[in-house]
């Protein structure tokens, strides 16, 4: 006789389908790579992309708006100064503001009750600094907000940074200035100064760095306030100790002033200083990553000659493949790996059948089949999990028994 055995819990002899995952197309049709329907999606997805990246790229050259800036007077998040500019306001202070140098040189001059603040100065470069300057000129103060070194050896000013924060804690003023009382205490400050001129004053000291540096005025400019200590005109620091007042008392001289928060795109393309050299190469870097993206899609997807067409592979019944598989083990006599075979075949069937989880010990599988039988399980769990049958009549009696039990299960 000859005994046929599978390998897959699935299988059984004498099934006329095919196997699963194999067409039933006859040897000789052909197909078609790359559908047209395929072609036409993947170009559609490629264009939805390089569209939002354009935008993207729009969006960032725009740069933020006025309510994302810090210390922005429009801005009511936590790092803006919106809170600030309102108590100005109602103070009677005309609070003027100017979002890039042309919005600053389309307001009336400053005059000399007026305070000009600037922020954003890191936006700033010698030509657009000195234009601010030039227009301020008239102004009674002109107040700079945490500078740097660049800004301030452009502007003339005797003020140098002191090299990284002047403390992390309050500060007292310590000292007697116009719109500063000695016992003023403000939050931790960003940036300290030092000056050389004898006439500055100099407030807020922490370890020989001053977060507030003052230069008179003289003949053709306004006093300069130099401020390392930014956060106070903050939403979220302004109500911390004195820094609501001292912000009053430093922007609020006079009846008129004027929020400058510099842009950086207001950087010509012919200025070489050094901070205009990330608003010079922002435009061409996002122009050539898109003309990248574009040339990587035309790469990809464009057509190299006509649709590739190929045979597909033979076609083999399940049911041979079963049949062959027996042959070659009954041809070995490997009677122990065909038991094996059958046997996990079959727990794996039971199992799946009394809900059991994939890969169930064995004894696991058997009790479960002994509760729906009523079968001993110790006989069940021998005949699931015995010795490996030792002759083909062994093997055999193995397959009938397993089949047997099987129908027992499933029996209503």
């Amino acid at each position: 006789m000859t005994l046929e055995v599978w390998d897959r819990p699935d299988a059984q002899p004498g099934a006329g389908g095919d196997a699963p995952g194999e067409s039933a197309e006859q040897p000789g049709r052909r197909w078609s790579r790359w559908p047209g329907g395929r072609r036409r999606a993947t170009v559609v997805a490629a264009a939805t992309v390089a569209f939002m990246l354009i935008v993207l790229g729009a969006v960032a050259l725009r740069g933020r708006s006025g309510a994302d800036l810090p210390l922005d007077p429009g801005n009511a998040r936590p790092a803006g100064s919106q809170a600030l500019a309102r108590v100005l306001e109602e103070r009677g202070l005309a609070v003027d503001i100017a979002r890039g140098e042309a919005d600053l040189l389309g307001l009336d001059q400053p005059g000399p009750d007026t305070t000009v603040v600037i922020t954003q100065t890191q936006a700033l470069s010698e030509e657009t600094a000195a234009t601010a300057l030039d227009h301020a000129r008239r102004a009674r103060r002109i107040v700079l907000v945490e500078p740097d070194t660049f800004l301030l050896q452009s502007l003339g000013l005797p003020v140098d940074p002191a090299g990284g924060a002047a403390s992390t804690r309050s500060v007292r003023a310590d000292c007697v200035a116009d719109g500063i009382a000695a016992a003023d205490t403000i939050s931790s400050v960003g940036s300290g100064y030092t000056t050389t001129d004898p006439s500055a004053d100099t407030c807020f000291t922490f370890e020989r760095s001053s977060a507030l540096v003052t230069v008179p005025s003289r003949a053709g400019t306004p006093e300069v306030v130099v401020l390392g200590a930014g956060e106070i005109l903050s939403n979220r620091e302004i109500t911390r100790y004195d820094n609501a007042g001292v912000s009053v008392r430093l922007l609020g001289r006079g009846d008129r002033l004027v929020w400058y928060t510099a842009d950086p795109r207001d950087v010509a393309l012919e200025d070489t200083t050094p901070t205009s050299e990330i608003p010079r190469a922002l435009g061409p870097l996002v122009f050539l990553g898109l003309t990248a993206l574009l040339a990587t899609m035309l790469w990809r997807g464009r057509r190299f000659g006509p649709l590739v067409t190929e045979p597909l592979p033979a076609v083999v019944k399940a049911i041979e493949t079963t049949q062959s598989r027996g042959r070659l083990y009954r041809r070995a006599k490997d009677t122990a790996r065909a038991g094996s075979i059958l046997r996990t075949a079959a727990r794996g069937r039971l199992g799946r059948y009394l809900g059991l989880q994939a890969g169930a010990p064995a004894r696991a599988v058997a009790e479960a089949v002994a509760r729906a039988t009523g079968r001993p399980p110790e006989h069940v769990l021998a005949l699931l999990d015995g010795p490996p049958p030792a002759t083909e009549d062994a093997l055999v009696a193995l397959a009938t028994d397993l089949s047997t039990l099987e129908k027992e299960v499933h029996r209503p």
